[in-house]
């Protein structure tokens, strides 16, 4: 399974400190501009929009694996698994190795760690105990990879308050340095802007939190069906 959690620690880390530094110079916010494009709009919010751009990229790549990843045909074949059951009856452990080590998926590891454990006697209690080992595993691994979801959800909005705290602390820092005439219109300009930031955070955030609600159904519903097969491969391996 991907490992991003460090990486994206790593990019806040370096763009918290780039977001301070941008903070600490007083510069005179600019006015208010009407008709501003998309792309001015993010580019407003602040170097913090950097990383939020980068949090929905690996937002979108890691969507992209799970839909590619988390199918049941591919994972667990229902087709592998009544083979599977249909060798087992007639007492043919050696064509149940061969045919998982032919196959990669989360069915094959599950049996594969009973056969391995249980190459003397395949009712020993022993084989019940890692094929359970090896799916809780398998299960941790798909709560796992979605939990990356989960953890961009969180970050994400924070990232934006934090845009928005840096932008206001432009404003504000502009403002002495204005015409009595025209601080307001400064003022009002930077807050408008550091707004941009938190905006995105949360559109990032909801976007994601779909996507995890919605494979979160589908990690139970592999999860369930993992606890299924393995269940059926156990009873079948004791009645040898």
């Amino acid at each position: 399974m991907i490992n991003l959690r460090n990486v994206m620690m790593v990019i806040f880390n370096l763009f918290l400190l780039a977001g301070l530094s941008h903070a600490a110079s007083p510069k005179a916010a600019p006015p208010v501009e009407h008709g501003m494009t998309l792309w001015q709009t993010l580019v407003a919010g602040g170097s913090v929009m950097v990383v939020i751009g980068l949090l929905s990229i690996v937002a979108g790549a890691i969507i992209i694996y799970d839909i590619i990843t988390f199918k049941s045909e591919k994972l667990l074949p229902r087709k592998l698994y009544e083979n599977i059951l249909t060798k087992l009856e007639n007492y043919d452990v050696k064509s149940v190795r061969e045919l998982c080590m032919m196959e990669n998926n989360i069915l094959s590891r599950i049996v594969l760690a009973g056969l391995d454990k249980g190459k003397k006697n395949l009712k020993d209690a022993s084989v019940k105990e890692a094929m359970e080992h090896r799916a809780r595993i398998e299960i941790g691994n798909l709560w796992q990879n979605l939990n990356y979801l989960s953890d961009i959800v969180t970050v994400a909005p924070l990232l934006g308050l934090l845009g928005t705290v840096f932008g206001m602390i432009q404003a504000f820092s502009a403002v002495p340095l204005q015409s009595t005439g025209v601080k307001v219109p400064v003022m009002v300009a930077g807050i408008s802007k550091a707004m941009v930031a938190t905006g995105a955070g949360l559109v990032v955030a909801i976007a994601v939190l779909m996507a995890y609600s919605f494979f979160r159904g589908r990690v139970q519903a592999l999860t369930n069906v993992i606890e299924m097969y393995t269940d059926d491969v156990i009873k079948a391996m004791e009645n040898l």
